[in-house]
């Protein structure tokens, strides 16, 4: 491998070790890269890459903590590192999010062999054709949650987002222009894809974007969302009260 030019510097964020051991080892075992770090701590993942300046991250998008799109926000910022991100997933709608939104790669854990490989012989033909991955594109991107609705697929900007309301067996999506988008999926599998350092559920019901909170009322149990001069008025569950005060604390 030290006499070969030809192959990928990776680094691997994982916050499980038994994934990371496995897929250390997958990557070393073949011919087209070598690990240089890994981490299964996401709060080191950033200086990790600075330091290292890899030429492939494989990135695992669900850790506590900081998950994966919160770790490529902070890699956005870093202007002369732009590695190609592999997402690693053991979910299959992070793995299509992550996909459909321009992620160099996905890979489904457990990881094939086989599809490892294609994966890094696509990066080296692409690193030695001079083509770059732009962090800040596939961050923007990825803002961005797609659905089925009636019709096909609907793709939604999450800073858009009002407020979510279950409607039955669909959700309906109150958008800041004005527009509502329903969806055909469950309340509770709208929560799992959102970015919940900007969205709480506040009862069965409603989902709130916090930027958008104007007013809590502890008495009637409801809270107000202001936007664009238009005030919206969404129920909260008595046990949700408290929480939800205590989330906007820490913002």
């Amino acid at each position: 491998m030290e006499n070969n030019i030809d192959y990928l510097k990776a680094v691997i964020i994982e916050d499980e070790p038994e994934s990371l051991h496995l897929l250390e080892n997958l990557i070393n075992a073949g011919e087209l890269a070598v690990v240089s770090g890994v981490t299964s701590n996401p709060e080191q993942a950033l200086g990790l890459i600075i330091s290292l300046n890899p030429d492939i991250v494989f990135l695992d998008i669900k850790m506590p903590g900081k998950n994966g799109f919160e770790i490529l926000d902070d890699l956005r910022k870093v202007n002369s590192i732009h590695p190609y991100i592999v997402f690693t997933t053991a979910y299959d709608e992070y793995a299509l999010k992550a996909f459909e939104y321009s992620a160099f790669d996905y890979l489904l854990k457990p990881v094939e062999p086989k599809r490892l490989a294609d994966t890094i012989l696509r990066g080296i033909n692409n690193r030695n054709q001079g083509i770059k991955q732009k962090t800040d594109q596939l961050l923007g991107n990825l803002c961005k949650l797609m659905f089925r609705n009636i019709s096909g697929i609907v793709f939604i900007d999450q800073n858009e987002i009002i407020h979510i309301e279950a409607e039955g067996n669909y959700s309906v999506f109150h958008l800041t222009n004005k527009r509502t988008e329903t969806v055909t999926a469950l309340l509770g599998k709208v929560e799992e894809q959102i970015d919940h350092d900007k969205f709480f559920r506040v009862s069965r019901s409603f989902i709130i974007n916090l930027e958008f909170l104007k007013k809590i009322n502890t008495k009637q149990l409801h809270c107000v969302l202001s936007c664009n001069g238009i005030d919206v008025r969404c129920d909260i569950a008595r046990d949700r009260v408290n929480a939800l005060i205590a989330k906007m604390k820490k913002r």
